[in-house]
């Protein structure tokens, strides 16, 4: 993704840890809590895709259906053992954002966790420049310039192309779901075998976003 700038960013990194570790912290206790609350569904689910296309909204309908779906998990901090084992040793059985998303990950996934199922969530491509750009403001990966704009665009266009090339065949296994767009229960329920629930689709962070000048 869009390359970090430790020099220009420095301090913005350190806070960027920090809030890591809080949400490590967070993530503990949740998963304590879903333990013991709530059983382990089969098969596992994968969100693939990007940040900003929907992936905190499919977070949130997993865990009303009933799964126990975490949202960047281990706020993207690598475990010692690397997340193959990590998702293997966890008690989750939903994932989503990164590093799920990452480079050709999926397919490791596909190789590890034989049946699973796998939801990418799209969104024009534009419009994920915008909201990048408006939620990463002066992130060490925020967009600056219109060198980062494209390079966003093609990394997404590129990911959107392979996953769909690669999973192709297997509809009763793949998904794509315009969070963004609107589509929400019927066409999520209906691929994962799950009753309609009696509440609106949990559209989360969408907003309207104005394009800062990019030059």
């Amino acid at each position: 993704m869009i390359k970090n700038r430790p020099s220009k960013y420095s301090f913005l990194i350190f806070l960027v840890d920090l809030y890591r570790r809080m949400i490590l912290i967070q993530q503990f206790f949740y998963g304590i809590f879903i333990r013991v609350t709530r059983p382990k569904n089969n098969p596992i689910v994968f969100c693939l895709g990007f940040s900003k296309t929907g992936t905190t909204s499919l977070h949130k309908a997993l865990y009303i259906l009933g799964y126990r779906s975490i949202h960047w998990p281990r706020a993207h901090l690598e475990p010692r053992k690397g997340w193959i084992e990590y998702i293997k040793s966890s008690h989750y059985d939903a994932f989503s954002d990164a590093p799920i998303y990452f480079s050709d990950f999926y397919k490791k996934l596909d190789k590890e966790f034989p049946g699973s199922k796998f939801i990418l969530t799209t969104r024009n491509p534009l419009d994920l420049v915008r909201s990048w750009e408006n939620y990463f403001m002066n992130a060490p990966w925020s967009i600056d310039n219109e060198e980062d704009k494209q390079q966003l665009i093609k990394e997404y266009n590129i990911h959107q192309k392979d996953v769909i090339e690669y999973f192709k065949e297997r509809p009763s296994q793949f998904l794509i779901l315009d969070v963004i767009g609107g589509e929400g229960w019927e066409k999520l329920c209906k691929f994962l075998q799950k009753p309609i629930p009696n509440i609106s689709f949990p559209h989360k962070r969408i907003a309207k976003y104005k394009m800062k000048n990019i030059s």
